[in-house]
């Protein structure tokens, strides 16, 4: 059974969570899914630490298609990673295998899905969701394999799309103090607005309110999305000084860095409902039910401003000498 905090396995899903754009292939790999299965749903989902994250989806219902993501606690697909095989689901409702919060919420009552691996480690799945209870062929879950295996190539291809280093190693070093300080102001200065999207989201349906007022949510947003380009410059760079640096430090700051980028992807489901009722796409009731349902991705404000913290420590007791 396999450990889904697993520091190697997480490895493999740094530069991929960083871009939210669509990718034709695995969007072919979903529609090819939905058509093959004969299903209304289908998505490629990569299971983090603290959410499973919809990499490519088809026919989600609004609120998952714009935040793209759940808990990962509430997800079937968790089940696919820790036991690295397939599951099948023919009526959720009866099946005690499956959490049951995503059966009471969307009506799913079908589900398969087979890993998506990535070199030797499996880090989500492919998988088609039904509404009916049903079975599927095994000519179908044949089928989501070599899908699967299309999706977890392009992923990995995605993953070894890396820039290239632009900057000498010492000036990379100088840069991260800056910036990781500026990072924990920011995730200082959002905090409140998140602990009020949490508060609103636990006491549903009360108090369907994703945030306290369009401004405080508006800044939140900008805040986040600042956050998040630094985030990626500090791990494009922490990587390039493992590469050329031997020093310990280097090392650590890598760890540090790749540990943040993914709090920072699991923080943007938020994000994501935030800006869909900024601009009108969603109420704030709908909003606030989606909030429930990615709760845990509340938890990554917290892991992100501890290893923001970790960073500027390692940066504080790296070596100035001719090592970096």
């Amino acid at each position: 059974m396999a450990d889904l905090n697993d520091p190697a396995r997480l490895a493999e899903l740094h530069h991929v969570l960083l871009r939210d754009d669509a990718d034709a292939i695995l969007d072919a790999c979903v529609e090819r899914a939905t058509e093959l299965a004969r299903a209304p749903m289908a998505l490629v989902s990569l299971v983090v630490r603290h959410i499973q994250l919809f990499r490519a989806h088809r026919g989600l219902p609004p609120d998952l298609g714009v935040s793209c993501a759940t808990s990962r606690s509430s997800s079937f697909c968790q089940l696919v990673v820790r036991h690295e095989e397939p599951l099948v689901v023919e009526d959720a409702v009866r099946d005690e295998r499956v959490p049951k919060e995503l059966v009471e919420r969307y009506g799913i009552r079908a589900y398969a899905g087979v890993p998506v691996r990535v070199r030797r480690h499996v880090v989500g799945s492919l998988c088609v969701i039904d509404l009916v209870p049903r079975t599927f062929e095994p000519g179908v879950i044949e089928g989501l394999h070599r899908l699967a295996a299309e999706a977890g190539a392009r992923i990995e291809a995605l993953e070894s799309d890396t820039p290239p280093p632009s900057r000498t190693a010492r000036e990379r070093l100088a840069r991260f103090g800056q910036t990781a300080r500026a990072l924990e102001r920011a995730l200082m200065a959002i905090a409140p607005v998140i602990a009020e999207a949490q508060r609103a989201a636990a006491t549903l349906p009360e108090a369907p309110q994703l945030a306290p007022s369009t401004g405080d949510l508006r800044a939140a947003v900008d805040c986040y999305r600042d956050m998040f380009a630094i985030a990626a410059e500090l791990a494009d760079d922490a990587m390039a000084l493992s590469r050329s640096a031997p020093a310990e430090a280097a090392s650590e700051l890598a760890q540090a860095t790749r540990s943040l980028t993914r709090d920072m992807v699991e923080i943007s489901p938020l994000v994501r409902l935030a800006e869909s009722v900024l601009g009108g796409t969603l109420d704030e009731g709908a909003a606030a039910r989606a909030a429930h349902v990615v709760r845990d991705a509340f938890a990554a404000h917290e892991t992100a401003t501890a290893a923001v913290r970790r960073i500027i420590t390692t940066v504080e007791r790296a070596p100035t000498g001719e090592a970096w």
